[in-house]
């Protein structure tokens, strides 16, 4: 009965101290630029209901007083509020069963649940959250910044190209307009080595604003705010000779601002 006491007692103080862990997921809106686009947000890479399935342990105390028979003058006391429940959170998801796990979906590598973005449905510079949201091959999900700091966040990227260099006498690399700003040694959130990409100006820009550019979004009353983080709104004409009130951003170079199929000037912003 000794033993069984001291047993009991040791049992309770190690589940008084239990702890809880929780995951949820977050990132800013803003970024549906296209309609039949994904938009990034809580609405397509966001953490389901379901994505977290807790087991609960309860170390119930039947006798609130037990006594250490090895020191008689010793009485512990343990009282029901000081017992806690252990909660041991599951991960949903891992890389390695994202096809049986997340059917259609990708499984968010950095906090192991199940997100509702599509498999291989990104473009060029669309956020992401595993390399097989990139609907391209040659596209990984790279973490980005801007002016210095995570972009979006910590836990998103965008779909960009790996930059193959190219055999040329001035280093040249096999990017193309408008993505024409090597971005080096940079990591995924898939993992993997790192490698160089063909991306923009992340001191005056992001993707969400060249997005917004490039499909033509309007900011009527002529508002920095209506566009999209990096954006600038600006008159321009976006339809012909018609100049409107457009989502642009800031550049350095023509190439920066034009498509393999386009020509469009840079004055300090894209078709200024």
């Amino acid at each position: 009965m000794r033993n069984i006491s001291r047993s009991v007692a040791l049992l309770v103080v190690i589940a008084s101290g239990g702890c809880a862990f929780e995951s949820h997921p977050s990132g800013p809106g803003n970024g549906r630029l296209e309609g039949n686009g994904a938009g990034f947000g809580s609405g397509d890479g966001g953490v389901e209901d379901a994505g977290l399935d807790p087991t609960v342990s309860d170390p119930t105390v039947s006798d609130p007083t037990v006594t250490d028979t090895s020191t008689p003058d010793t009485i512990v006391q343990v009282r029901p509020e000081d017992s806690t429940y252990v909660v041991f959170v599951e991960p949903a998801c891992t890389p390695g069963t994202e096809r049986s796990s997340c059917p259609g979906t990708s499984c968010d590598p950095v906090t192991l649940t199940c997100t509702t973005m599509m498999l291989a449905s990104r473009a060029t510079c669309e956020s992401c959250f595993t390399d097989s949201n990139c609907a391209s091959m040659d596209h990984r999900c790279v973490w980005m910044t801007y002016q210095g700091e995570p972009f979006p966040d910590k836990q998103a990227g965008f779909c960009l190209k790996v930059s193959e260099p190219v055999v040329t006498v001035d280093g040249g690399s096999a990017c193309e307009p408008p993505f024409t700003v090597p971005l080096v040694d940079r990591e995924s959130p898939s993992g993997g080595t790192t490698q160089s990409y063909c991306g923009i100006h992340e001191t005056i820009t992001t993707c969400l604003a060249v997005r917004a550019f490039h499909n033509r979004l309007l900011c009527p009353s002529g508002r920095d705010d209506e566009c999209p983080a990096g954006g600038l709104c600006r008159a321009i004409a976006v339809n012909g000779n018609k100049t409107e009130f457009a989502c642009t951003y800031a550049c350095t170079d023509d190439t920066e601002c034009s498509t393999p199929a386009s020509n469009v000037s840079c004055a300090g912003y894209c078709g200024g």
